[in-house]
């Protein structure tokens, strides 16, 4: 989900928007004047900014100018609100670089639309960009091969096939990279299967997955697996669109995935009001080492998928569901801890058995978190 900020100096109003986007499972950030919007905006950097026009200190249009003229904030997307009587001041809007905006009133399925189609562009762009940077990149190392030569062709070949999946030749089998694995799953997923009947377990699954894939998404992922009951997400080097390294990425994600817990379960107690259900909780595991990487070529005429495999795949599948601690514990092999040391507070670490491996893992359990 995103953080948007919203600015507007009508109290109704501010509350609408507030509770609609809320409703969504975005993070809301209130402000009732331009220049608190702008300082909120540099030190939070949303992911969307939704602003009137007409606000004490800065106006709409002064806010839009200050954030496209910033070149780290400029591809924030902006939309902004305008009464009937304003509505011929939406063409100097969108000259000077709005991305959208909406009439008040306005109904709360045209702010949800607006909100969506911009944030899926936003995503789109970054998708985009990552595609251009390995285009690029790819490109740079073929000609590097050429220039050196005969005898180091196929040496570069098979490197630059082990390094970007996808490349390699369908004949040599799937490529094996080192990145970090993050496994997020329902504690006692039992449980739930036996209280809820099939359509409503698929719906909490639906709800569940969906903000694990965007929160992985949102961290710079580059493959994921959905395991029925959880998700296996992978972090490697290098991302063009985020700098931090794949373990810090993967902690991050985690942390985002330990907030969400609580839109969950008011997902749940919305759906199923009176009756007896256990507490919706979640397990996480974090762990590195080498992942292969299978292509699946549209199975029963879907898309095709790049799924990550191997042994750390089942070792971090295993930490997740063996590990142990309640409060939505996130457990992490100590390789990992020692490539994040100073990010994050150890709680506990323990040696892990775990019924596939004749020796125990060295794992630690994390409970607070300073990123």
């Amino acid at each position: 989900m995103a953080l948007i900020l919203v600015a507007e100096d009508d109290p109704g109003t501010l509350k609408l928007l507030s509770v609609v986007l809320q409703h969504q499972g975005h993070d809301v950030v209130e402000t009732t004047t331009g220049t608190q919007a702008w300082d909120l905006i540099q030190r939070l950097r949303p992911d969307l900014v939704v602003s009137d026009i007409n606000m004490p200190g800065m106006t709409g249009f002064d806010l839009l100018g200050q954030v496209r003229d910033d070149i780290d904030l400029a591809l924030t997307p902006f939309i902004l609100l305008t009464s009937l009587q304003e509505r011929r001041d939406m063409r100097q809007g969108m000259r000077m670089g709005a991305d959208d905006y909406l009439t008040k009133p306005f109904q709360s399925r045209e702010l949800i639309d607006a909100v969506n189609a911009q944030l899926g562009k936003q995503a789109l762009r970054a998708a985009s960009q990552e595609m251009q940077f390995h285009a690029r990149l790819h490109d740079a190392l073929e000609a590097q091969a050429r220039d050196l030569g005969d005898d180091y062709e196929d040496k570069l070949a098979l490197a630059l096939s082990q390094q970007w999946p996808g490349t390699h030749d369908e004949g040599r089998g799937a490529p094996e990279v080192q990145g970090v694995l993050l496994c997020a799953g329902i504690l006692a997923h039992d449980q739930w299967a036996a209280t809820l009947p099939p359509p409503a377990l698929a719906h909490l699954l639906k709800r569940f997955h969906e903000s694990c894939g965007d929160t992985a998404h949102l961290f710079g992922a580059s493959h994921m697996q959905f395991t029925g009951d959880g998700i296996v997400a992978l972090y490697q080097d290098p991302s063009p669109t985020l700098a931090t390294s794949p373990a810090l990425r993967a902690i991050k994600a985690a942390l985002g995935l330990q907030k969400s817990v609580a839109a969950l379960r008011a997902f749940i107690a919305r759906q199923h009001p009176g009756l007896a259900l256990p507490t919706f909780d979640i397990g996480m595991a974090v762990h590195c080492g080498p992942v292969g990487l299978m292509r699946l070529e549209g199975l029963i005429g879907g898309a095709a998928q790049t799924v990550p495999v191997g042994q750390t795949v089942v070792d971090t599948l295993a930490i997740q569901r063996h590990a142990v601690g309640g409060g939505t514990p996130i457990t992490v092999s100590v390789p990992v801890l020692r490539s994040i040391t100073g990010a994050v507070i150890a709680a506990q670490r323990y040696l892990l058995a775990l019924p596939h491996r004749e020796q125990p893992i060295d794992v630690c359990r994390i409970e607070a978190l300073t990123l």
